[in-house]
């Protein structure tokens, strides 16, 4: 995170809360009121510079403009950039000396900080391919650096503007502050869409229309890329999101906003937070969490060992249930080996011998009856095999028969067709004979 955000994200000492910028740009100095700029702080005594002040009676104290810094100071004020504050100088200065000696626990929701890391990576990986898509003198390598610079003073801004609005009302502020302290992470999605759309240029806008997957596609290589070169390093960025979340999360939902007086309290405080990190117990889990989610976590560790599904004595990981139940659990219901035979009974079959031992006789009777079956079966079998044999060797006589009678019609039809052939010839032998005839007499 760049010196700059870290500055302008810089969060109050002392359990002080934002309540908005409560500024007055002309204020009155009594006798024991001095205005003064606001300075930062952190942890030390502020820089105080006197703009006016009063020894007695009223005087009016000119408004001047301040850094682009958003101050927040006690009594649940807020300093923002063109603010002056007139403040009490003893009141300053206790909260300068309580802050002096307090410590901030600044612990946060891990699932809630990975899920906003992750979302700032995305988001300037898609930032830096749609602003140089079709562009043939940059790469989205060349502009990633300036990229997150900007995305993290967009953000600052974005947050910093949600903070005065909180302040002054609205159902839309209103709503726009829920959102931010119950679902960050929608939050902050909804906050790098915006900024990753003033960075489309045309041919993005085209491209993606045109195809949508090739986009998605160049993003997620180019997330890749930044991982692998460490471009964006995961630590800095989880310190980014911390930052966010500590300053949009009003409710205190996420993150843990107690202070302690000594680094002694803090240490045992941390020890019981309920945003601590801790490991998942199970063996051969290595997740870790805030201790907020262990009961989340323990109700879907794959690796935790449960009561058998089956009320079996055996305690298996959740992962490894349904195997276990189909397979080796001993409640698991089997058919008796003798199923086929005639013994339809069911049993786990852990109290396979047991069954088997009971009824061993019945089993043998079982398989007699059986035996007794098949033999009779086999038998049937033998004289419809039998008659089969017969129906086919009286086909083939049929068969037989049927070709010898063929045979015998063929050769009489040749016979009476030979016969009718020497007719022919001898009619027109006489046929000739009797032309001949009649050729003499007329010559």
């Amino acid at each position: 995170m760049s010196p700059r955000l870290k500055r302008k994200f810089q969060r109050p000492h002392t359990g002080l809360r934002t309540a908005g910028p409560a500024v007055a740009s002309h204020a009155k100095a009594g006798p024991n009121l001095t205005a003064y700029r606001a300075a930062p702080l952190t942890g030390s005594l502020p820089r105080r510079t006197p703009l006016s002040s009063a020894s007695g009676g009223s005087r009016r104290v000119a408004a001047t403009k301040l850094p682009t810094t958003t101050y927040l100071l006690s009594g649940g004020h807020v300093c923002t950039n063109w603010s002056i504050l007139p403040i009490s100088l003893g009141k300053l200065m206790s909260t300068a000396e309580e802050d002096c000696c307090s410590s901030r626990c600044d612990l946060c929701d891990t699932e809630v900080i990975q899920s906003m890391a992750e979302l700032l990576l995305r988001g300037l990986a898609t930032a830096s391919v749609d602003s140089t898509t079709g562009d043939i003198f940059k790469s989205a390598s060349s502009v990633a650096v300036v990229l997150k610079t900007e995305l993290e003073n967009y953000l600052l801004v974005r947050t910093e503007a949600l903070i005065r609005e909180s302040v002054d009302g609205g159902e839309d502020h209103s709503d726009k502050s829920m959102k931010a302290s119950t679902r960050p992470t929608e939050f902050l999605s909804d906050l790098i869409d915006d900024f990753v759309a003033s960075k489309r240029n045309v041919l993005s806008h085209v491209s993606g229309f045109l195809s949508s997957e090739s986009r998605l596609n160049k993003i997620n290589d180019f997330m890749q890329k930044m991982e692998m070169e460490n471009m964006w390093a995961l630590d800095v960025r989880k310190a980014t999101a911390e930052t966010i979340l500590e300053t949009i999360d009003m409710k205190c939902i996420f993150h843990c906003p107690e202070r302690f007086a000594g680094q002694d309290k803090l240490a045992d405080h941390r020890s019981q937070c309920k945003f601590r990190v801790v490991n998942c117990k199970n063996d051969g889990c290595s997740a870790s969490f805030s201790a907020i989610h262990i009961e989340e976590h323990d109700s879907i560790c794959p690796f935790k060992a449960l009561p058998c599904d089956q009320l079996c004595d055996q305690h298996v990981m959740r992962r490894e249930m349904d195997k276990h139940c189909a397979t080796v659990c001993p409640m698991k219901l089997i058919n008796c080996p003798f199923y086929q035979v005639g013994c339809e009974t069911a049993f786990p079959q852990g109290n396979l011998d047991n069954h088997c031992s009971k009824l061993l006789q019945t089993h043998m009777l079982y398989v007699l009856q059986a035996t007794t079956r098949q033999n009779a079966t086999v038998d049937d079998m033998n004289q419809r095999l039998q008659l089969l044999e017969k129906a086919q060797s009286l086909n083939e006589m049929s068969g037989a028969l049927d070709v010898r009678s063929l045979t015998l019609i063929t050769k009489e039809q040749e016979a009476k067709i030979k016969k009718l052939e020497c007719d022919i010839k001898t009619q027109e032998a006489k046929m000739k004979k009797l032309e001949n005839e009649f050729r003499s007499r007329n010559a």
